[in-house]
């Protein structure tokens, strides 16, 4: 550095006209590198920070109130976090069609996910899922769907279905025990065993 450009004590530099620094380098850098520095821009009406298509504006608009914007183009990202690396808070919009919030350890945390066909909520293994065609929830190996054609519950190798059409379930067994009565009556009725069937009744009647 030459001695005319290096000044030892406060300096100051001002102007009553219009003002601008320019550098044809590669690289400016405004640093303050004291034990307890502090750099600070600031203007009346406005701030502006560009890089290509990535912009960061602070305005004054009012005497109590004021404006901030931050902008990456049609298809730039924006990050902000908070805390240890997969652990902390994140907020992430990824371009023009998804947005991403989490808290906590990945994998084990809550997360919400947007874009613009669906939301997800998720907390470790559980997870809800809205979109046009109905609604999802998962609790590790259990599933249970909403859609306009009727609800669709599995657990494992169990399934059961209720429909427009009706209802169905397939699954390894099937229990119940009823203490009072019960009634069935069908138009058609169809009832297949491939195994074994056992049925015990105080008092049985088929009609």
């Amino acid at each position: 550095m030459s001695d005319s450009n290096f000044h030892v004590g406060d300096y100051a530099l001002k102007t009553t006209g219009n003002m601008s620094l320019s550098c044809d380098g590669s690289i400016a850098a405004v640093q303050a590198v004291g034990m307890e520095s502090s750099l600070s821009l600031s203007a009346t009406q406005s701030v502006s920070v560009f890089s290509g298509d990535a912009m960061a504006v602070v305005e004054n608009t009012e005497p109590e109130a004021g404006n901030a914007a931050l902008s990456v183009g049609t298809a730039g990202k924006i990050t902000l976090a908070s805390g240890e690396p997969g652990e902390g808070v994140v907020i992430r919009i990824q371009g023009p069609e998804l947005l991403e919030m989490s808290v906590g350890v990945t994998g084990e945390g809550a997360s919400i996910t947007m874009t613009p066909e669906s939301i997800t909520f998720k907390v470790a293994e559980t997870t809800l899922t809205l979109s046009p065609e109905g609604i999802t929830e998962t609790v590790a190996e259990v599933t249970r769907e909403a859609t306009p054609e009727g609800h669709n519950f599995t657990a494992a190798e169990t399934e059961f279905n209720i429909g427009v059409q009706g209802q169905t379930g397939e699954g390894p067994t099937d229990s119940s025990e009823i203490e009072g009565g019960t009634l069935e009556n069908e138009t058609l009725g169809s009832h297949t065993t491939d195994a074994m069937k056992n049925e015990d009744a105080g008092i049985a009647m088929e009609i």
